[in-house]
């Protein structure tokens, strides 16, 4: 069985990951059937690309996000146009689309979620059927209105995204009940905890040490506070950087004193916390946190979020608290604040 995987943050590496072992039977060894293709989204993403070739996928690949594809097209023929122009364009643009046509082609397709920079796959696979892998807390809610879905459909006949469009035949969620009723009769689960329970020693450091070295860091003790940030200034969630950083100054305010504070930065800010806050410890960016309950020794008696998903994941954090509503006039996306209210926390 051959597979293609097509993200672009490090969670969709981990979930790819995971998903190739599941569906290979937890073979000790599949990578000559897996390629990996990446839109450059995450600063420093290719230092990863020699690792994740060394088990995982035979080849891994990054091609251009959708800003460029705007700019370089234009936006009348990306709106309008898309379908006839993008293919070719992007082909050209990155030859190795086109040197590995014939294996995608012969795959089973996965895109982890299925927004307009992957708009490429739907396109030119999209008749043989494809998959989804879920993107966290975005995939579980509907994100446009059925009016949205008809411009999108029939007139500048572009992806719906998130699932929605006909091309996608199976959605893998953690959580396939939470997903909106129309996703929900095409969903298949894929539970991370139950997932890395299955994995042996050796396929777990294998995945740990494409992300970290062994000598990186140590947390040790058990008075720990984990706060994981996300990119909310970079993504235009909040008004700008100061904004920010004001929120995460008061959301440090609310762990105990007298514990041992860890803040692990989202892999696509450029945030440098270690300029505003001097008494905490900050954890390197390029790794999904998940893995660390992959190796003994990380433990945090505390962990704090606005509202990332990554946090109810962590089988080595004992209370979780997600503290996005206590923010939400600062929020200034209507589609974030909404996703914060009707968020299904697992505490």
């Amino acid at each position: 069985m051959y597979r293609t995987y097509v993200g672009s943050t490090i969670y969709h590496i981990y979930l790819a990951i995971l998903h190739s072992i599941k569906d290979s039977g937890y073979s000790a060894s599949n990578n000559d059937e897996n390629i990996l293709i990446l839109v450059e989204s995450t600063p420093m993403i290719e230092a990863l690309i020699p690792n994740l070739k060394k088990r995982f996928f035979r080849a891994v690949y990054i091609i251009s996000e959708r800003k460029e594809h705007v700019s370089d097209l234009g936006k009348f023929n990306y709106s309008f146009r898309r379908k006839a122009k993008l293919p070719q364009y992007l082909e050209k643009k990155h030859p190795e689309l086109l040197k590995e046509k014939r294996f995608i082609a012969s795959s089973d397709i996965y895109l982890c979620d299925t927004d307009s920079s992957k708009s490429y796959f739907i396109y030119e696979f999209g008749k043989m059927g494809i998959n989804m892998i879920e993107d966290g807390a975005r995939t579980y809610r509907q994100r446009h209105s059925s009016f949205e879905q008809l411009i999108k459909t029939y007139i500048t006949k572009t992806p719906i995204g998130g699932g929605f469009d006909k091309e996608i035949k199976t959605v893998f969620a953690q959580f396939p009940n939470r997903l909106p009723p129309v996703l929900q009769k095409k969903a298949k689960e894929l539970n991370i905890k139950e997932e890395t329970s299955k994995l042996d020693q050796r396929t777990k450091q294998d995945i740990f040490q494409i992300f970290i070295s062994d000598d990186s860091f140590k947390i040790e003790g058990c008075n720990n506070a984990l706060i994981l940030t996300q990119p909310i200034s970079e993504d235009k969630v909040v008004e700008n950087e100061d904004v920010k950083i004001k929120i995460y100054r008061d959301l440090i305010s609310k762990v105990p004193e007298n514990m041992n504070i860890f803040l692990k930065t989202h892999p696509r800010e450029i945030t440098r916390y270690q300029d505003h806050f001097k008494n905490i410890t900050i954890l390197p960016a390029l790794f999904p946190i998940e893995i660390l309950g992959l190796k003994d020794g990380f433990y945090f008696n505390r962990g704090y979020t606005l509202f990332s998903t990554a946090l109810s994941n962590l089988e080595i954090v004992k209370e979780r608290f997600f503290l996005g509503k206590d923010y939400l006039d600062k929020f200034t996306v209507k589609a974030t604040r909404d996703l914060i209210e009707n968020m299904i926390i697992d505490q």
